[in-house]
């Protein structure tokens, strides 16, 4: 069985130059996309890095001790997100390269604000950032994001 968090051994993962539009004003990106950006920017890394962050806020969304996403703090950036939006600010959520953390938040986002179901709101993230990686590719402890007494189908649990 292949490694689920190496991406594929063919290259096929298309790369954006920029910040990807998941929603009207709504963008998940990485670092050099917030250097630029023009609105809202919420950091995801796990830590801040010494050098100056391009952020209005951070919030880490993501426990690498545990292996696990931070929900309160995904369920607080949804918030923030949904607050500076509604404020008439574009908003972008990011992280190093846009492909792990802030596709996370991206799809939290869409998943508690718009009441998209969370595999789905991957999907849209995904159209417009092909080379995302969905939460269960990299998290080892991703099922804390389901909804409580909900299990995943018996497709959807790691072995």
């Amino acid at each position: 069985m292949s490694n689920p968090r190496r991406p594929p051994a063919n290259g096929t993962r298309r790369t954006n130059r920029g910040p990807s539009e998941i929603a009207p004003g709504i963008f998940v990106g990485g670092w050099k996309d917030a250097e630029a950006f023009q609105g809202a920017r919420f950091c995801v890394l796990d830590e801040l890095p010494e050098e100056k962050v391009p952020a209005d806020r951070h919030v880490p969304i993501y426990d690498e001790r545990s292996d696990a996403p931070i929900r309160k703090n995904l369920d607080e950036l949804a918030d923030l997100v949904r607050t500076a939006h509604e404020g008439g600010r574009p908003v972008l959520m990011f992280c190093g390269h846009g492909v792990r953390r802030g596709s996370l938040a991206g799809a939290w986002y869409l998943h508690r604000v718009q009441g998209i179901p969370l595999d789905a709101a991957y999907e849209r993230v995904r159209a417009a950032r092909p080379q995302i990686e969905h939460v269960k590719e990299w998290v080892g402890n991703w099922q804390s994001l389901e909804e409580p007494g909900r299990r995943p189908a018996a497709s959807a649990r790691r072995a």
